[in-house]
């Protein structure tokens, strides 16, 4: 199995990270964990900028994958399996992003949907999600009581990721998935399929 943190943030794509992500490389590899997915605010890395960062890591990381943390109205929403933001932008409505990544492949999952109120978390009972991040380095235990209930309640996928935005934070959340995982569409398949 892999142990993937699937909700890393890097500087100076995130401006809120203090982490460049060839520390972020370094920092998984520390804590043994065999993949992270980059997932920035509002941004997806470009082809040119996976390359780079691709040579530098030269399979030190068994997985290193791109997806993007999206700002919706409803709350914040982790993408996985996009090639591109295309019609995609800050604070639009979760509906019209998920009917768009649905369209092209790939799945969401709501970010510690219970974080900042319940009001957003429960707002996720009539959106199209294929998981949940039920915990993280930004959650505390109510929020996580509520996140597994969403999940529970919809059948679907429950992530546990640490939401790093520092070195020190992550690895120490992740999920197990199968070594068969070799891509981010394969991860976006496998979470898809878990429904």
């Amino acid at each position: 199995m892999l142990k993937i943190d699937a909700h890393v943030h890097t500087y100076p794509h995130s401006v809120c990270s203090t982490m460049p992500p060839e520390r972020a490389i370094n920092a998984a590899i520390n804590a043994s964990i065999d993949g992270i997915i980059i997932t920035e605010h509002d941004y997806l890395w470009v082809e040119a900028e996976i390359e780079r960062l691709c040579l530098y890591n030269d399979g030190k990381l068994r997985r290193l994958f791109f997806g993007a943390e999206v700002n919706c109205k409803e709350g914040h929403f982790l993408v996985f399996g996009l090639k591109n933001l295309d019609n995609i932008y800050f604070s639009m409505p979760a509906a019209e992003l998920i009917k768009i990544a649905h369209k092209k492949g790939a799945a969401v999952i709501v970010a510690h949907p219970y974080r900042f109120d319940n009001e957003q978390g429960d707002s996720c009972y009539k959106l199209d999600i294929d998981g949940v991040e039920v915990n993280s380095s930004n959650t505390y235990a109510t929020a996580e009581r509520l996140a597994h209930k969403l999940a529970d309640e919809k059948g679907i996928f429950k992530l546990i990721s640490s939401d790093a935005h520092a070195v020190d934070v992550l690895g120490s959340y992740y999920t197990s998935f199968p070594d068969s995982i070799d891509s981010v569409e394969a991860f976006a398949g496998y979470i898809l399929n878990a429904k």
